[in-house]
């Protein structure tokens, strides 16, 4: 008895546990279904005999049975299932009509969308848990379709599952091809970019609107909400594709200029603007479909004539960027034909458009194809710019090695030319003030205007090597013009009266903080060339003021300068009225010599001229207050150097005898030397001390600061001055830091006499 309660006791204790385990658990959820068949009832016309359901296969494409690939039907899918589930359960289609109605054992649970594009599309459709019941059940889905009639397999299960599911699947489904023509768009507008910046890219510009329109029109296609009417929608899709093939085959030509297209862009032209027109009519009476049927084949023919012209167009050239380019449209081309018979029901219901994914990828590598070339490109230009700089830099030093013996030749030249110039110079000059016969006179004053030519040409080169060696430095003064001026005036007053022409200074009372030998030098060479190309009328020098500065201009009435000659004028040896350079027309240095004396006074010189009535040339310098009074000019004596003792030293015995016989001329008692050695043996003779020295540089034993030198360790600070015929930059500039007054050959009376007196005093 004990043995059978305890065993009773055991025996309630373990149900119990079990009913208390079983409690605790929770209730086994039913499997997923698939469910791969349906009754199919297509809806019938007005009037017509109702068609008995039909039991097909999932998935179920209406073309490939032989029916119309838009119309409305009935699918009825039947389950069982042994338990209710305890979760929210779905139905998940891949490809479902997105206008559709809905209904769970006979109670509608999804209304229809008006708004939907009659398109399948994916889809999770929730089922509510109470009106599922334990055994028999139906969903009945009527759907709506425009185009690709059918219905896919469906699934059975946990809602969230499903929609996890659906969710994965649309990340390929959806947001890969809406990424890939969102960049393909980015780079089409990179294209359009470059077309803009360089318009002959037409070539270009045509690939980037045709990659560009596609892939607006891929992405619009996957867009979640559409703002038109699924009419204009269509329409629109139908549009592009249009235009799309139409840029296709324009791209094709742009490659192949040579192709004879008289028939081609005639087509092209009528079906941009008529085959849209017509499916306008079409589409509201709902033929736009038919359109489609008979139009895709035309436009895959297109674009096969399009990838056979771009072969045609390409294949010489045999490189990775042509079979890119031939490959990828001929994978668009491909794409199209497949979305083609997609799109009129010959493949399966649960396929997909190829073209959202061939054409971003086909068109993006051959962008990037070009890209690179692009790239490539910017290289190789930025190659060539190294390449050019480093030309430019050897071209340069070679050209400065070209100046530089030019430079070296003109001195050479100038100094051998110099010394003949002195020597014939100051004959002439003794010769004219001697000679009194009428017949001689005048050959005599030819010959004297010849060396006056050869000495103002060599004074030209000499003044250029002056100012362009670098060592000119501007020493500003206060300087009343009015002095300036009458300097000039006394100067060209007689070239001016030969020609019967006004030469007329107005000051104004101004003045000036200058350099007195540029701004001379400046003026002097625009009196002389409007004088010179001017033959009636006359010259008007004035000076205006304006502000803190002084405006002087040089007007004349000459011939003028044509304006495609007004910079040239300003170079060296440049005649523009004169080409065949006639000496009295002047050397054509004179302008070049006031744009480097205006340079290193800091200003410009401004010119305008208009041909045959005249030129104005004008400087803008410092303005000062204080007037300054010109100084009275000082009458030169017949004998200025009477009782002078003058020490002359030079190794052209032509030069040497002229010098001599100029000094002894001025009253000057002269001994001449060939070199250093004459002047030492003259100096071991025990002579007093002279007055003077003229020495030239150039010497064969020496030179003229040693020959200097070797005089004043004798008898002191014995004046000198350098005479030198050297023009190279470095010479000169040499010679100024001697701090010995120099005198450039060739040089007339005057101005050898002028600088022998400002050297006198100083002893």
């Amino acid at each position: 008895m004990l043995s059978f309660a305890l065993s009773r006791s055991l025996r309630f204790l373990f149900l119990s546990m079990l009913m208390l385990l079983s409690a605790a658990a929770p209730a086994a959820e039913p499997a997923p279904i698939t469910l791969q068949q349906a009754e199919f009832t297509p809806e019938v016309p007005s009037g017509g005999a109702a068609q008995a359901p039909s039991l097909v296969t999932l998935p179920d494409t209406w073309a490939q049975r032989g029916l119309k690939t838009q119309g409305i039907a009935r699918y009825r899918l039947r389950f069982e299932l042994d338990r209710l589930p305890a979760q929210p359960w779905g139905l998940s289609f891949t490809r479902v009509s997105s206008t559709r109605q809905v209904f769970l054992n006979g109670v509608r649970v999804q209304g229809e969308n008006p708004s939907g594009r009659h398109h399948p599309e994916p889809e999770v459709i929730d089922l509510p848990a109470q009106l599922l019941r334990v055994g028999h059940n139906e969903v009945d889905v009527h759907v709506r379709y425009r185009v690709r009639g059918g219905l896919s397999v469906a699934e059975l299960g946990p809602a969230a599952m499903l929609r996890a599911q659906a969710d994965h699947a649309a990340v390929w489904d959806r947001e890969l091809p809406r990424s890939l023509n969102i960049g393909m768009a980015i780079v089409a507008a990179l294209m359009l970019l470059i077309r803009w910046r360089r318009p002959a890219e037409t070539t270009i510009a045509l690939f980037g609107a045709l990659a560009l329109l596609g892939s607006l029109r891929n992405y619009t296609y996957f867009a979640d909400v559409s703002l038109l009417s699924s009419g204009i929608t269509d329409w629109l899709f139908y549009c592009a594709q249009i235009w799309t093939a139409a840029l296709f085959v324009a791209f094709a030509l742009s490659l192949n200029s040579g192709e004879r297209s008289r028939w081609i862009r005639p087509l092209l032209v009528g079906a941009v603007i008529a085959l849209p027109l017509i499916a306008a009519l079409f589409t509201p009476i709902g033929l736009l479909p038919l359109l489609r049927t008979f139009t895709y084949p035309l436009l895959l023919l297109l674009g096969v004539i399009a990838v056979r012209l771009i072969w045609r167009g390409v294949r010489h050239h045999r490189d990775s960027a042509s079979f890119t380019l031939v490959a990828s449209f001929a994978a668009v081309i491909a794409a199209g034909l497949h979305d083609y018979l997609f799109q009129q029901g010959r493949l399966p219901l649960t396929g997909t458009f190829w073209m959202p994914y061939v054409m971003p990828f086909a068109l993006g590598l051959y962008a990037l194809v070009l890209l690179n070339r692009f790239v490539s490109a910017i290289g190789q230009v930025e190659a060539l710019r190294d390449e050019l700089e480093d030309r430019v830099a050897q071209r340069t030093l070679a050209l400065e090695a070209a100046v530089a013996a030019k430079s070296r030749f003109l001195s050479a030249a100038s100094h051998d030319l110099r010394q003949p110039a002195v020597a014939i110079g100051l004959m002439i000059g003794l010769v004219r003030e001697r000679v009194l016969a009428a017949d001689v006179r005048p050959l005599i004053e030819r010959a004297h205007q010849a060396v006056h030519a050869l000495e103002t040409l060599l004074q030209g080169l000499l003044d250029l090597s002056r100012l362009d060696s670098g060592v000119v430095e501007p020493r500003r003064v206060a300087l009343p013009l009015q002095t300036v001026f009458d300097a000039i005036q006394s100067h060209e007053a007689e070239a001016a009266a030969s020609k019967s022409l006004r030469l007329r200074f107005r000051a104004h009372g101004l003045a000036v903080f200058c350099d007195a030998l540029l701004l001379d030098q400046m003026l002097r060479n625009l009196v002389a060339n409007a004088l010179r190309y001017t033959e009636r009328g006359g010259v008007l020098v004035v000076a205006r003021a304006r502000g803190d500065e002084v405006l002087i201009q040089v007007w004349d009435s000459g011939v003028g300068i044509a304006p495609e000659h007004q910079a040239e004028v300003f170079e060296e040896f440049v005649q523009i009225e004169s080409p065949a350079r006639d000496s009295r027309r002047g050397l054509g240095l004179g302008l070049s010599l006031v744009k480097r004396c205006a340079t290193l006074l800091g200003t410009t010189v401004t010119l305008r001229s208009q041909p045959g009535r005249g030129s104005v040339f004008g400087v803008t310098l410092p303005r000062l207050e204080r007037r300054t009074a010109p100084r009275p000019a000082h009458p030169v004596a017949n004998e200025p150097l009477a009782g002078r003792r003058v020490l002359v030293v030079d190794d052209d015995a032509s030069v040497r005898a002229a010098l001599a016989a100029r000094l002894e001329a001025w009253g000057a008692q002269v001994s001449a030397f060939d070199g250093l050695p004459g002047l030492q043996a003259w100096l071991s003779e025990g002579h007093a001390r002279p007055d003077m020295l003229l020495t030239d540089h150039q010497l064969p034993e020496g030179s003229g600061v040693q020959v200097i030198e070797t005089l004043r360790e004798r008898h002191g600070a014995v004046p000198a001055l350098l005479v030198t015929g050297n023009t190279a930059p470095a010479d000169i500039a040499r010679l100024l830091r001697s701090g010995v007054p120099v005198l450039h050959k060739p040089f007339r009376a005057e101005a050898l006499l002028a600088a022998i007196e400002k050297a006198l005093p100083a002893a």
